[in-house]
């Protein structure tokens, strides 16, 4: 019973590092374009003798804003194109998600850079108590207060992630809403967190309250022998 206990502690600890996994590499190779890009503008800077202020590029993250919309008329083919180089079309397009460089964006992108770092807090406090979780039930203490307290870190350290998913969502959309007003699209949010984060965090609760109750039963019944 333990190996397959085990079995599916590991399992679920690959399933996290493999999403955390995706995460990086999405980051990573976001940082190996930019790098390459940087480094062929600052070689074609160097031909041409143009000189740039040294924190142009921080300056141009800092105006990022990430912007979500849907076209008023969704019927309605706006006028963006892209080409497709297999045939050599310029192809009608509607942005859904976009980037929008504004110098009025201030330090939104290290503000909502900062609040999800928090992210990481929560996910070292889940790790923490899963690994005692799983500790506790290899040496047989399925019934000890330690337990339940280990569910119900893990529990809302997972919730903690949800909400702090929302709260960076919530700050973007009413900082967009506050400083554009675009001209054929209404700003919407589509991406919301993955709602697995939700029944995660509540399944953990809840199986916290079920050690309590199971023992709770198992005192009960060792005072009556």
């Amino acid at each position: 019973m333990k190996k397959k206990f085990n079995l599916y502690c590991g399992l679920l600890i690959a399933a996290i590092v493999f999403g955390i996994g995706i995460s990086m590499f999405h980051t990573c190779y976001c940082m190996y374009t930019g790098g390459k890009a940087g480094i062929e503008l600052a070689k074609s800077d160097r031909e041409t003798g143009v000189k740039r202020d040294p924190f142009w590029a921080l300056n141009m993250v800092n105006q990022m804003v990430p912007v979500e919309m849907m076209r008023k008329n969704p019927l309605e083919m706006s006028g963006d194109s892209i080409m497709n180089l297999k045939t050599g079309e310029k192809m009608p397009i509607q942005t859904v998600v976009g980037i929008v460089w504004t110098k009025d964006a201030g330090n939104r992108m290290m503000i909502l850079s900062s609040i999800g770092h928090f992210n990481w807090i929560f996910l070292i406090v889940f790790f923490v108590a899963f690994i005692k979780f799983v500790i506790g039930v290899n040496k047989g203490r399925l019934f000890e207060k330690s337990m339940e307290k280990q569910l119900t870190w893990g529990g809302w350290a997972v919730l903690g992630m949800y909400v702090l998913s929302w709260v960076t969502i919530l700050i973007n959309h009413i900082m967009n809403v506050q400083t554009f007003e675009f001209a054929d699209y209404n700003q919407l949010i589509m991406q919301t967190p993955d709602t697995a984060l939700l029944y995660s965090a509540f399944g953990m609760l809840l199986m916290g309250q079920i050690f309590k109750i199971g023992r709770t039963m198992k005192e009960e019944q060792e005072l009556t022998i």
